[in-house]
């Protein structure tokens, strides 16, 4: 009579175990793939257009076709978009499309005769770089917005605002 008794427990137990593992393999499994291509660090995106920001609204990439909203993906690229300096600007913008239709900037690029420049903020007394537009973190003297060249080897060229 044991082992009926002990038969009926352990098959249960064996069942179970193996349902654990079949679930725990699973979830390895999802947790590895990623859960839509977007997703994925190679989907960014380019875009190329003039950067607009009309007074009361969210900054606009536009295109030959049609104006994108804008997000960024931190608050340092929010703010740059909306840098008055920057209005109208021809702009190369690399992101990724939202759910809501807006496109997320990660990266942003000035346009100049065909040529690429990387958008920063300097404050010339204290020699220090920033990220995005406002005061210098060390002598609160408004940055200077600086455009500098990307695939040019002279890095004494930067278009200053």
């Amino acid at each position: 009579m044991e082992s009926k008794t002990m038969g009926c427990l352990v098959r249960p137990l064996v069942r179970a175990g193996v349902a654990a593992m079949l679930v725990c393999a699973a979830a390895l499994l999802f947790a590895m793939v990623p859960a839509r291509a977007a997703d994925t660090p190679n989907t960014l995106q380019t875009l190329e257009g003039k950067l607009v920001n009309a007074q009361g609204t969210c900054p606009l990439l536009k295109t030959a076709t049609k104006s994108i909203p804008l997000a960024g993906r931190y608050d340092y690229i929010f703010q740059t978009l909306e840098d008055k300096r920057l209005r109208n600007d021809d702009v190369r913008l690399e992101g990724k499309y939202l759910a809501d239709g807006n496109f997320q900037v990660e990266t942003i690029y000035t346009v100049h005769h065909g040529e690429l420049y990387r958008v920063r903020y300097y404050c010339e007394t204290c020699n220090i770089v920033g990220l995005g537009p406002g005061k210098c973190v060390c002598c609160q003297q408004p940055t200077e917005l600086q455009e500098v060249p990307v695939n040019r080897n002279d890095k004494n060229i930067l278009i200053t605002h």
